[in-house]
């Protein structure tokens, strides 16, 4: 049977045992049904998973023609399925206006005859003739100037779901590209020579992005502009309590699901939960060492939500503190922003809440456990109920 390893010095836990560990993560269903609209509607958080982009062959919409539309159609699929925050989706489709009036274009400059041969023959919408740019981003292919360190062949660069991946590829790496402005992400991947070009186009990037995905706005999904906290760097510290503790989450958020048995097995923790709790910071609870930071789900992917049929914590920390204590966060949206190993201080930001794992919402799901010693791990016969030991803490829990 296949099974996940913490660690080589660790022994490996079948997936009977993570069920037994891990099953009970799953928010109370009824609870979630009454959170999970307000709950997707983080400043910050990608689409639900599933649920295809509407397709927007036919009419066009605003001064943009079913072609453009279309072009921005496949552009905002491509960043959905990818799991891009919707800021992503409104910056793809800004750059791609400026470079090409969302139209997948050819190049017929002469100075790039193999470039003019091969983009020609291809299917395209336009002919442009900047350097030797082809495609919806106006990316420089291998077959031009940048040989090698292009984009990638003319074939791919005119494909627009191949030329939008490209594009996010590059834009997820820059650093804090979700807090800056439209121009100014487009800039660091596109590197052009009127960088604040890009600027003019960001309001029509966000009605289009809205049109494709039928939604009022794009505000709904969190792509309204770079205010947005999306990461761990974007939350300040918190006051740490007498007892040298502090709540994981924002105070205003509940405990929905108490420790306690469940459906026949342990829930060794508790759910947070709350309205707008995606993308949420998490935090250490209490100085310590981290132990574990993994991801855990049988599906092998935390970069996505999980749900009721995935088995495991998903993007998980497990911290242990003085006096042989541990804590357990689970479901986390994205890898967590500390490492094994690493010392934390109480209120450290060690990663924001998700829904990844063996769960039906976004959501933190919170476990403490006691006698915890050296090379020990947390398993449920060491889980205590957190709520009373961190009302003891001077860190209490908000119970509703």
């Amino acid at each position: 049977m296949k099974t996940i390893k913490r660690s080589t010095a660790r022994i490996a836990v079948t997936l009977t045992a993570i069920v037994a560990v891990f099953a009970s993560c799953i928010i109370g269903v009824p609870l979630m049904v009454a959170l999970t609209k307000a709950a997707e509607a983080s400043v910050c958080g990608p689409l639900p998973i599933g649920g295809a982009v509407p397709a927007a062959s036919g009419p066009g919409f605003a001064t943009w023609d079913a072609r453009q539309v279309n072009n921005a159609a496949i552009i905002v699929s491509v960043g959905k399925q990818k799991g891009v925050p919707a800021w992503g989706y409104v910056v793809a489709l800004g750059t791609a206006m400026q470079e090409s009036t969302l139209l997948n274009q050819a190049n017929d400059n002469p100075r790039w005859p193999q470039v003019v041969a091969l983009s020609m023959a291809l299917p395209h919408e336009a002919v442009g003739h900047d350097h030797d740019s082809v495609g919806l981003f106006q990316q420089r292919p291998n077959e031009g100037e940048l040989g090698a360190d292009g984009w990638g062949p003319v074939s791919e660069l005119m494909t627009p779901s191949t030329s939008a991946r490209k594009f996010y590829d590059r834009l997820v790496q820059v650093p804090g590209w979700e807090q800056m402005r439209l121009t100014d992400a487009a800039q660091a991947v596109q590197r052009s020579g009127t960088p604040e070009a890009y600027q003019q186009w960001e309001q029509q990037a966000k009605d289009l992005a809205a049109h494709v995905l039928a939604l009022p706005n794009i505000d709904v999904i969190g792509g309204g502009g770079p205010a947005a906290p999306c990461g761990p760097g974007q939350f300040g510290p918190v006051p740490v309590g007498p007892g040298g503790w502090v709540q994981p989450v924002d105070k205003r958020l509940v405990v929905g699901s108490p420790y306690g048995p469940r459906d026949g097995r342990l829930h060794a923790g508790v759910d947070i939960v709350g309205a707008n709790i995606r993308h949420q910071p998490i935090r250490a609870a209490a100085t310590g060492t981290v132990i574990t930071e993994m991801c855990n789900a049988s599906t092998g992917n935390c970069d996505r939500d999980g749900g009721l049929g995935v088995i495991g914590c998903g993007w998980m920390i497990e911290i242990r503190h003085p006096g042989n204590v541990a804590t357990r966060y689970c479901h986390m949206a994205q890898r967590p922003s500390v490492r094994k190993g690493q010392t934390v201080t109480a209120g450290t930001v060690i990663g924001v809440v998700g829904s990844s794992g063996n769960s039906s919402g976004p959501h933190l799901h919170y476990e403490v456990h006691t006698g915890i010693a050296a090379g020990a791990f947390p398993a449920d016969p060491s889980s205590i109920d957190p709520v009373p030991f961190m009302a003891v803490q001077g860190a209490a829990l908000t119970t509703g």
